[in-house]
C-alpha cells in the first residue's frame, strides 16, 4: 500500500494535471485512515469545486475549518464557494480573509485610516484597487451606490482606465493605482472588493445597486480606429478573445481559436482582434491553416484599454472567454456572449443567460473545468444569429 506522503503527492499530481476526479481515490482513502489531515480535505474539496459539484465542496472546506478554523486560505475559498451559491452574508466575511491568504497576491494598502461604512458621518471615502482589471471593474459598478451616501469619493483604479471612468463618472475622482495618497484629504478608506459586502446580501441587490454602463470609450478614439479598419457599417462586428493570462486558471478559461471557427459562417462578418497577451502566436496558424482573417489594429490590447474600449465601441457583439474583455465590454454596455469556465463565483447570478452584474453579457458555462467546450460554441454562435438576425 502507498504510504501518506506518496497517495498526496500522486493526488497533487492529478490535480495540478487537470486530473481531478483521478485525484478522488487517493484523497479519500487519506481521509478515511487520517480524517484529521485538513490539506486533504481542501484538496478534495478543490477536486469537487473544479468539477462544480459545489455542496461536496462546502462540505469538505466546512470540515478544514472545523479542523484548523485559522486557515486563513480555506477561509478564502470557502468564502469564494459561499458567494458562488448565493450566501452572500458569510461569503463577504470570509472573503474579507482573503488578504491572510497564502495564494492571494495583492497588496493590501497600508493605511491607518478607519475602514469606511455605509450611513455613517464620512465625508471623502479612499477606495483603493486590487486584484486584476476584471475586479475592479467589476466591484466598481457599485461605486455610485458609495457616491450615494459620501460627499467625496476618490479611487485609486488602473492607469489604464482612469479615462474610461472619469467620462462616465464625472462626480467621482479617479487616480492612478500606484498614487501616493495624503491621508489627511480622507476620513475613511475601503478596498474596492469590499464594497459588496455592504449592499449585497441577496441576488435581487445586485440588479438593485450595480450599475449599468459605467465607463465610455473616447469616441475620437472610435473614428480613428474605424478609419483604420475600412468599417463601412455593412459589416457585422464581432471583436473575439479566446484565452485568459489568469495565474494558475488561464488554460481552464481558453479556448483554441479554431474551435470557434463557425463565427466566420456568420454571413458579412468581420472578426476584429481583442485578444492580449500574444495573439500572433495562435493567430498566424490559423489564418494560414484555415483561409479566415483575424482583423488586426495598431491597438496595444493589453497596455492600451482606451484603445480596447474604442474598438469594442464598433462591434456589433464581442465573443470572449473569461477575462478581462468581458468585463470592459459589459461595463460598457456592448452585448456580449461569454464561454464560462464556472471558476468564478459572479457568473453563477444571472437571470436566464445574462450577467446581474452586467445585463448585456449573455454567459454560456460549461459542465465542469475539463468538460469540453463543443455544446457551448454551437449555442453561443446560435445566441448570435438569434439575437441579431443573422
Amino acid at each position: 500500500m502507498k504510504s501518506l506522503q506518496d497517495m498526496f503527492k500522486a493526488a497533487l499530481a492529478n490535480i495540478e494535471g487537470d486530473k481531478f476526479d483521478e485525484a478522488l481515490p487517493d484523497l479519500n482513502t487519506i481521509i478515511e485512515l487520517h480524517p484529521l489531515v485538513v490539506a486533504s480535505f481542501v484538496q478534495r474539496g478543490r477536486v469537487h469545486w473544479e468539477m462544480k459539484r459545489w455542496d461536496k465542496a462546502r462540505e469538505d472546506f466546512s470540515r478544514a475549518l472545523q479542523l484548523d478554523p485559522n486557515s486563513a486560505d480555506a477561509k478564502w475559498t470557502m468564502g469564494l464557494i459561499e458567494l458562488q451559491t448565493g450566501n452572500f452574508k458569510r461569503g463577504w466575511e470570509l472573503y474579507d480573509e482573503r488578504w491572510e491568504s497564502s495564494v492571494f497576491n495583492s497588496p493590501k494598502l497600508k493605511t491607518r485610516l478607519p475602514e469606511w461604512r455605509p450611513y455613517r458621518a464620512y465625508q471623502s471615502v479612499l477606495v483603493w484597487c486590487e486584484q486584476g482589471i476584471g475586479d475592479q471593474l467589476l466591484y466598481a459598478s457599485l461605486l455610485e451606490k458609495v457616491k450615494s451616501c459620501t460627499k467625496k469619493v476618490t479611487v485609486m483604479i488602473d492607469v489604464r482606465m482612469i479615462g474610461l471612468f472619469q467620462r462616465a463618472n464625472p462626480d467621482i475622482t479617479f487616480i492612478p493605482h500606484n498614487s501616493r495618497v495624503n491621508n489627511s484629504e480622507y476620513d475613511s478608506q475601503i478596498a474596492i472588493g469590499s464594497i459588496g459586502r455592504h449592499f449585497i446580501e441577496t441576488q435581487a441587490d445586485i440588479e438593485k445597486y450595480a450599475k449599468y454602463k459605467y465607463i465610455r470609450h473616447d469616441t475620437n478614439r472610435g473614428v480613428q480606429i474605424q478609419q483604420e479598419l475600412g468599417l463601412t457599417g455593412e459589416e457585422f462586428v464581432i471583436g473575439l478573445s479566446w484565452a485568459s493570462t489568469a495565474p494558475r486558471i488561464d488554460k481552464h478559461k481558453s479556448v483554441a481559436l479554431e474551435e470557434l471557427i463557425g463565427l466566420w459562417d456568420i454571413p458579412n462578418v468581420k472578426i476584429v482582434n481583442l485578444q492580449y497577451g500574444k495573439p500572433d502566436h495562435d493567430i498566424e496558424p490559423f489564418e494560414e491553416k484555415t483561409g479566415k482573417q483575424v482583423w488586426q489594429t495598431t491597438v496595444s490590447n493589453f497596455f492600451d484599454l482606451e484603445g480596447v474600449a474604442a474598438i469594442m465601441s464598433l462591434c456589433d457583439a464581442v465573443v470572449s472567454v473569461s477575462n478581462a474583455n468581458v468585463h470592459i465590454a459589459g461595463a460598457l454596455g456592448k452585448p456580449t456572449y461569454v464561454l464560462d469556465a464556472n471558476k468564478l463565483w459572479y457568473w453563477n447570478h444571472k437571470n436566464g443567460r445574462n450577467s446581474l452584474f452586467y445585463p448585456s453579457v449573455k454567459l454560456f458555462p460549461r459542465e465542469s473545468m475539463t468538460a469540453p467546450w463543443t455544446n457551448q460554441i454551437q449555442e453561443l454562435i446560435q445566441e448570435i444569429r438569434n439575437d441579431f438576425k443573422r
